[in-house]
């Protein structure tokens, strides 16, 4: 059994007075220990897929379908307490706004103990004893500076960190990590993310990586998801996605990573809106390997080599990846 199995996650969002479907049955599945990256351009929606499996999305967004399993138990078909237990505990999450994320009126060191004043019981001593030292875990320096520090009173990277330490204090078997370096300098979203996957092998931690960042991709993740309109392209392991690409999209992200020796090549024309993507493949417009057949109808995610792949042409196309 996975650790955590996403089935026909569909998701609907607001546009002006009427909602419109932007997620269109997202499957996708992740084991213990494993690292699965969500890859895609910016409003694919990979965020969607992730936030929205944990029914964390906000305000302008719904979750209008599907099952989502967490250690056999489906996270949209329980009583408050058992969600707020399951995803409180077992499942840590980083945002994409670290700043926003925390309540601006209280200070870190009382939000961060929120979930073990109202799960375990602890005293507040315990609490702080137990924050002070997840503050450290992330090196955060002047521990007792953070414990009674307001959001606006710290930068972006060090709000992202103190996220990550609350999100640690539970010991969580998944951590859900939406565009985590986003906003970052190099310097300061290298030192996170090296944080960020230090502390997931020590503790054997499963994670969902939201990022267009394929160089991290490269790094961390052992599977990866390509999305694009809404739906899941392309998905497989990390090797044969970055080397053997069986989707057009997949390879047009692939080349536009800088290389020694070789222009750039972006993608041509921009991405439909999620919520108005057609009815046959969202990427035929921008594919120059497209046909008559692939405005007929969305293809379907077929099984090929170590992953699965929704294009109608895969089987015949030879596709450049990583230093081909």
């Amino acid at each position: 059994m996975a650790l955590f199995e996403v089935n026909d996650l569909t998701v609907d969002v607001r546009v002006g007075e009427e909602w419109m479907p932007a997620l269109h049955g997202a499957s996708f599945k992740v084991d213990a220990g494993e690292v699965l990256a969500l890859v895609g351009e910016s409003g694919s929606g990979k965020s969607l897929m992730a936030i929205g499996s944990v029914d964390l999305l906000r305000s302008g967004a719904q979750v209008t379908g599907g099952e989502v399993l967490f250690e056999g138990k489906d996270l949209h078909n329980i009583s408050e307490d058992a969600w707020r237990e399951l995803v409180g505990l077992g499942i840590g999450v980083l945002f994409q706004d670290p700043i926003g994320s925390w309540d601006p009126m209280m200070a870190i060191g009382i939000q961060s103990g929120e979930g073990l004043e109202e799960h375990f019981g602890l005293t507040r001593e315990e609490i702080e004893h137990r924050v002070h030292d997840a503050l450290g875990e992330v090196q955060l320096p002047q521990r007792r500076r953070f414990m009674q520090a307001f959001s606006y009173e710290i930068s972006r990277g060090e709000a992202q960190r103190a996220i990550l330490a609350s999100a640690l204090l539970s010991e969580p078997r998944l951590l859900i990590a939406d565009e985590p370096l986003s906003g970052l300098d190099v310097t300061v979203a290298t030192a996170v993310l090296s944080i960020i996957e230090d502390l997931r092998r020590k503790r054997g931690m499963a994670m969902i990586l939201v990022t267009h960042d394929l160089g991290v991709v490269a790094g961390v993740a052992d599977r990866v998801a390509v999305v694009y309109g809404g739906r899941i392209v392309e998905e497989g392991d990390v090797t044969e996605i970055f080397h053997s690409p069986k989707h057009p999209y997949t390879a047009g992200l692939l080349a536009s990573l800088p290389a020694m020796g070789r222009r750039l090549e972006p993608i041509p024309g921009d991405a439909d809106d999620i919520s108005f993507v057609p009815d046959w493949c969202a990427f035929a417009a921008r594919c120059q390997y497209a046909i008559r057949g692939c405005h007929d109808s969305v293809p379907d995610l077929k099984k090929s080599g170590t992953g699965a792949v929704r294009c109608i042409r895969s089987h015949e196309l030879e596709l450049r990846g990583v230093g081909s």
